[in-house]
């Protein structure tokens, strides 16, 4: 077998610190210099800005290039680049099957007891057979979050007109953008729904997200957090400071409020009009150079919201806390005049997990909080902040679902949430996507819950965290020495079913980057079948071939539980 041959480290070494040594002393002297050095900054920065304006207007060119091929949305707006190779969007599919041992206590407690019975069963295997909990986990559900996850890169109308069609309720929805990272919010009877956009592929400030993997240190009132990726920390955004009044309970939300500028011109006599006419144009320039200077400086991408909605000063994460609990409180308050009966939302291929008749439940909110790949990381963010502020919306947490998203702590923080909200978390990897497998450097651990792998032939399978240390599974390597993306025989069955700008991007792109497309992880849990639960107390990988072998061969006595849900 031939692989390609790179320089020798040692060379490469030797090139940088000699690139290094020669650029010092002009670096040293550009951060001194008062007159050069400014304009050379300024220079950089102008030029990132018109790199970054030049990527937007490629997203619409690729657009208007994607539709002779695939047509135009109803709405009349053309698909995105993410969305282009499979444009078909149905939030729910009542043919997907429900996993009825995986949604029923006492069906799940049958078949853990019969794992108990087998003979390949070793002390190890049979007790943490017996601490393993059955994981609040939902195909139909999970489907349902995958869609929405893929309809957030969409244009604001094509989002509206799909949740409609679907029948969430419009007057609910509202999209939210921070800076260069967006979100919507919609409601489907009794329960919320909180989706984060992913990295627009066009879009610079994205990328400067992704790519600022310093690990900063998280602390809350009640103890340290561990350390999380600061560009997502960061991107999140804190809680506004809040007030609490004397005459009312309810929090008031404070923060800095977008800057407005009044001009007075009087024409009282030729003094007053030429004077206030000056103060009038200084206070102009003032405000258009420093403005401008600010958005050239920051550039954001405004175009998924509208330019005039202020999407700089409020941050991500309090203006989707604020929205939900209007939503909450909303409904208390009208909670007298309707029927206390749970109305099924989400739950239409059955994610109330008790097989219980929901019109016979007490009526409550449900959060579900989901989204992919950079989606995902600031869906997991976000939980985690509910967590460091003790939010109110705790209470309302029902499930974190994300699909392809990247490491974004290390293991203190895999660890700090508790069993009882990892049971609600779930992040699934596809095959050998890249994404949930980065960065590779420094402390990065794997996410906290749930990780929900899914191989090429569509096989689902769950493991749940550590059940002594409450560390998450991390998924196994990419494998290289496999037969993978076009000339995977499964790919290869599916290819008749995709359109040519997908067959194009199988091309282009090498499979790693494939599998982490939303298409696939749709249609894997659309055609794809749960069979295992599988829990270790240490040294187990996600998707791991000799796992795979030792399920189909069952020999000797296995060191981690492993129970069959398959219907």
């Amino acid at each position: 077998m031939t692989g390609y041959r790179g320089p020798k480290p040692g060379t490469a070494i030797s090139f940088l610190d000699t690139a290094s040594d020669t650029l010092a002393p002009y670096t040293k002297y550009l951060s001194k210099n008062k007159l050069v050095g400014p304009f050379v900054s300024a220079i950089i920065r102008f030029g990132f800005f018109l790199g970054f304006i030049v990527l937007l207007m490629s997203d619409h060119l690729l657009r208007a290039i994607f539709r002779l091929m695939i047509g135009k949305h109803p709405t009349g707006r053309y698909f995105s680049c993410t969305n282009a190779m499979d444009p078909n969007i149905q939030l729910f599919d009542h043919s997907i099957p429900r996993t009825i041992h995986l949604e029923n206590s006492e069906l799940f407690k049958q078949r853990k007891q019969l794992v108990m019975t087998e003979q390949n069963e070793g002390p190890e295997s049979r007790a943490l057979t017996g601490l393993l909990k059955r994981p609040k986990y939902s195909v139909p559900l999970a489907y349902t979050l995958a869609v929405a996850s893929k309809l957030v890169y969409e244009d604001v109308e094509v989002i509206k007109y799909e949740l409609a069609k679907a029948g969430f309720d419009e007057r609910s929805f509202r999209p939210i953008a921070y800076k260069n990272i967006c979100a919507f919010i919609t409601e489907k009877d009794d329960d919320i729904l909180l989706v984060f956009r992913g990295t627009n592929p066009l879009n610079i400030q994205n990328y400067l997200t992704n790519v600022s993997v310093y690990m900063t240190e998280v602390k809350a009132s009640w103890g340290p957090m561990g350390k999380v990726h600061e560009g997502f920390w960061t991107a999140m955004g804190e809680a506004r400071k809040k007030r609490k009044s004397k005459k009312t309970v309810k929090e008031t939300y404070f923060g800095d409020e977008p800057l407005n500028i009044k001009i007075e011109l009087i024409n009282t006599s030729i003094y007053r009009t030429v004077i206030s006419a000056f103060q009038g144009a200084a206070k102009i320039i003032k405000f258009l150079t420093s403005n401008l200077f600010h958005h050239v400086k920051e550039p954001i991408d405004s175009t998924w919201i509208g330019p005039d909605i202020d999407i700089r000063t409020h941050s991500m994460y309090a203006q989707a806390e604020q929205y939900i609990m209007e939503l909450i409180e909303k409904e208390d308050e009208m909670s007298d005049t309707k029927s206390q009966r749970r109305r099924s939302g989400l739950s239409h291929g059955g994610s109330r997990n008790d097989g219980v008749n929901n019109d016979k439940m007490k009526r409550k909110k449900r959060l579900f909080i989901t989204g992919h790949s950079l989606g995902g990381a600031l869906g997991t963010i976000f939980l985690s902040k509910m967590l460091q502020s003790e939010s109110p919306l705790l209470e309302y947490f029902a499930g974190l679902y994300t699909y392809g998203q990247p490491k974004i702590g290390d293991a203190e923080f895999s660890r700090v949430f508790s069993p009882r909200m990892t049971s609600k978390i779930f992040h699934h990897a596809y095959n050998n996507d890249i994404v949930p497998r980065s960065p590779i450097i420094g402390d990065y651990y794997t996410p906290p819950g749930t990780l929900v792998f899914i191989d090429s032939a569509y096989n689902i399978t769950l493991y749940p965290p550590n059940p002594y240390t409450n560390e998450p599974v991390p998924v196994r390597p990419i494998s290289y020495l496999h037969l993978s993306g076009l000339l995977n025989r499964y790919v290869i069955s599916r290819l008749r079913n995709e359109n040519k700008i997908r067959i194009l991007f199988r091309v282009i792109f090498p499979f790693f980057l494939n599998d982490h497309f939303p298409s696939d992880y749709i249609d894997s849990l659309r055609h794809g079948t749960i069979h295992w639960v599988i829990m270790g107390a240490g040294g187990i990988e996600g998707g791991s071939e000799e796992q795979h072998l030792s399920v189909n061969k069952r020999n000797g006595p296995r060191r981690y539980s492993m129970v069959d849900v398959a219907n």
